[in-house]
């Protein structure tokens, strides 16, 4: 079983931790606790200036060429439709800010997903709230970058 040092900050202090990851989340419940009581909300205008920088750089042209040709852009499926750059820029830019403002929370969930990738141990699981909260915010950003520019 691999350990998995895991530098976490508990009420203003670090800690290194040299036990499986597994160990200190043995479960889903034990991460959504240590979730809710370390996660710093991320809000739409941690994103803003760079989606809207993003879509003023290209023009508007998110959308894939044939998408965009068609002209009809709706926000039921627009999300779909992105280029490769958009998606790419507009999930970085989140995982950047979520990064910013939960570096222990991120690098925790992500340990946890890569311990058990590796070792095929424990369950990624563990740390779903972390990969819904990212989609949830990813799906609500897209949704107010629509409204506000892009409609």
């Amino acid at each position: 079983m691999g350990a998995k040092s895991v530098r976490r900050k508990r009420k203003g202090q670090y800690m290194d931790m040299d036990i499986d990851i597994f160990e200190q989340f043995p479960d889903k419940e034990t991460f959504d606790k240590y979730w809710a009581e370390d996660y710093v909300p991320v809000t739409y205008e941690d994103v803003r200036e760079v989606y809207e920088d993003f879509v003023k750089s290209v023009d508007g042209h998110i959308y894939l060429s044939d998408y965009e040709e068609n002209g009809c852009i709706s926000k039921a499926d627009f999300k779909e439709n992105l280029t490769q750059a958009a998606q790419f820029t507009f999930e970085d830019t989140l995982t950047e800010a979520f990064y910013d403002k939960n570096p222990e929370l991120y690098e925790t969930a992500f340990a946890i997903y890569e311990e058990a990738q590796m070792t095929g141990q424990g369950d990624a699981g563990v740390a779903q709230i972390f990969h819904d909260t990212f989609r949830q915010l990813y799906e609500e950003f897209l949704d107010r970058l629509f409204d506000e520019v892009l409609a």
